[in-house]
């Protein structure tokens, strides 16, 4: 089966959505898909990390660079990169997509080897991502289906900095939608949420989980002290970390916690919590005992951490927040893999302190490999 998939940031990145999407390409790899990846070039703005054995396998096809923003953030210092940061804000708050939708409006076809495929991929974010597919169809593109993968969707997406209204973003919502033959969501509640926002449209609608790349099984710790690791975002807007930073501190004399990923917080390290800019982390999660991931406060997502964590052999608690905890709780319940608790430092406390005596052990989840995921996607054709 021939295959293009189409994502508007670099194939090198890390982050969650490229991670959520090479475990796709991983997967349909494996079903023996042959697979056209239309990216584009990473900027100095972009956390690369290393080519998987499995990507020699890819055709990557990449556009032209932006140059301009290239050049704006390659050459971003002290005042000028404030300036710039302000000009982004102002930016995001009048427009509905980011800097790659230039890109995605000079797509020339001629850029692919083919024109013609069994299947096309788009996968979000970027939401440019869809817009490139619309732009190659007008241009001759031919295909028998077209499934977009979606993370965050676009009014309801608790992210968005835009200033526009939800009616009228839904609008254009609608209008990429309406374009694909399957919309695929990696979460069941932006699912159920989306199908009651766009009734009209959802028979096209489906949930699949997202994927890992590979497991990873891990030998047992030599830590001196039980390290806990938390790795990812934690902008105060959208989750709150205090409550674990707390338990952190009250259980100085039982626990280490590193904390990895970006954030608007000003916390301060102690002697056993430990603050690390967004990088690589697979010394760090080599190295914890246990493995936490935080809900967001508000909407229907679930961080894809908690996918990609249950690929290891390492116990995982999740912290339940926002507004959908119990329905949250009933669904990671039934794949017998985490360990949930709320986000408060008591509930945190007695969670860690029961994993720690139990001391029980795990396996990956087969239920997210690579592999299955793409049989899933694979269905829907």
């Amino acid at each position: 089966m021939k295959v293009l998939l189409v994502r508007l940031s670099p194939i090198e990145s890390r982050d969650s959505a490229n991670i959520r999407t090479l475990g796709l390409v991983k997967g349909l790899l494996e079903s023996n898909c042959i697979i056209d990846y239309l990216t584009i070039p990473p900027s100095n703005s972009h956390t690369t990390m290393p080519d998987k054995e499995f990507m020699k396998d890819i055709n990557v096809i990449k556009t032209q660079s932006n140059e301009l923003y290239n050049s704006v953030i390659s050459n971003s210092r002290g005042i000028k990169k404030k300036l710039v940061g302000f000009m982004r804000k102002v930016y995001h708050s009048f427009n509905l997509y980011d800097y790659t939708y230039s890109i995605a409006n000079s797509i020339n076809i001629d850029i692919l080897n083919k024109v013609e495929y069994d299947l096309v991929i788009s996968s979000s974010d970027p939401k440019t991502s869809h817009i490139v597919v619309k732009h190659l169809i007008k241009q001759g593109l031919i295909y028998k289906k077209w499934i977009q993968y979606w993370g965050d969707p676009m009014a309801l997406d608790i992210t968005r900095k835009s200033l526009y209204p939800n009616w009228f973003v839904s609008n254009i919502e609608k209008k990429i939608l309406s374009s694909a033959d399957s919309i695929v969501y990696v979460s069941p509640f932006t699912l159920k949420q989306q199908t009651m926002l766009f009734p009209e449209l959802s028979n096209k609608m489906h949930f699949i989980p997202i994927p890992y790349i590979d497991e990873k099984i891990y030998d047992e710790t030599q830590n001196d002290i039980y390290t806990v690791g938390y790795f990812g975002a934690y902008e105060s807007t959208v989750r709150d970390i205090i409550p674990l930073y707390n338990a952190g501190i009250e259980m100085k004399n039982m626990i280490n916690i590193n904390i990895i990923g970006n954030t608007d917080l000003d916390l301060k390290e102690t002697e056993n919590i430990k603050l690390h800019p967004r990088g690589d982390i697979s010394e760090f999660e080599s190295r914890a005992d246990l493995l936490v991931c935080i809900l967001n406060k508000k909407g229907a997502q679930i961080p894809g951490k908690i996918y990609h964590s249950a690929a290891t052999n390492k116990p995982i608690l999740v912290v339940l927040d926002g507004e959908e905890v119990e329905e949250m709780k009933r669904y990671l319940d039934g794949f017998s893999r985490f360990i949930l608790c709320e986000n408060n430092k008591e509930s945190i406390i007695a969670a860690i302190q029961n994993i720690i005596s139990e001391n029980k052990k795990y396996k990956p989840a087969r239920q997210f490999a690579s592999k299955e995921i793409a049989l899933n996607f694979l269905d829907l054709i």
